[in-house]
């Protein structure tokens, strides 16, 4: 945290019946405050629009801590069809090169765990209410959910949204066997990265939290 920002931490430092802490006590609270502030989530949205028809996608978005990738010899391809309402008018699907048949295997990695994963499925032509595909979920690296039925909520043009936020630290989602005759593909995919704190930053609100307990103590014993 630097100088500059510390400064503006301690400027508004009033207890709660209006008298102005000690320097102390400002500079503990300043350090526990804004390294905790920190540590929150970075939301990640990934719609594909920036990328054209019949891209391959792989680590374009490895900035964003997720890359693609298929099994079978089969790529993840870009498709431009603005009739499909998610956040028209690109979604990914599987295929050879540039051709598609949006039935195959997609694999999401991501480089850092993320939690709050929410993806929507285009599309399907299964019943409503049915399973389209299945999913196996890696936490932390290791294989935690197998065979997840994804199902069908609304079906052809319409988004079937997947909510898989009750699983936290999510390191890649596999989407396999999928069923529906005209198969699958997959946009605006929402996740968040809770960001690791550097050792300095660590050891500073150690620091912190110390001298609250060091004024504490002090006061005791005057």
């Amino acid at each position: 945290m630097s100088r500059l920002k510390l400064k503006q931490s301690m400027q508004p430092c009033v207890n709660v019946v209006g008298t102005t802490l000690t320097k102390e006590w400002c500079l503990a609270a300043a350090l526990c405050v804004g390294l905790l502030s920190v540590g929150s989530a970075q939301a990640n949205i990934i719609n594909f629009d920036n990328l054209s028809n019949g891209n391959i996608v792989t680590n374009q978005y490895a900035a964003q801590d997720i890359t693609f990738s298929s099994a079978g010899g089969e790529d993840i391809v870009i498709t431009t069809q603005s009739s499909y309402q998610s956040t028209p008018p690109n979604f990914i699907c599987t295929g050879f090169g540039s051709g598609i048949n949006c039935s195959g295997t997609v694999i999401f990695n991501f480089a850092t765990p993320v939690n709050n994963l929410q993806f929507d499925a285009v599309g399907n032509q299964n019943a409503i209410g049915t399973s389209f595909a299945q999913a196996d979920i890696y936490q932390k690296g290791v294989l935690t959910v197998s065979n997840l039925n994804l199902l069908v909520s609304q079906g052809n043009y319409l988004p079937d949204h997947q909510n898989l936020s009750a699983y936290s630290n999510i390191t890649e989602v596999l989407i396999h066997s999928n069923t529906d005759p005209a198969g699958t593909g997959y946009d605006t995919i929402s996740f968040a990265v809770s960001p690791v704190p550097e050792p300095t930053e660590g050891a500073l609100l150690l620091t912190g939290l110390g001298l609250f307990g060091f004024i504490a103590a002090r006061r005791k014993t005057v």
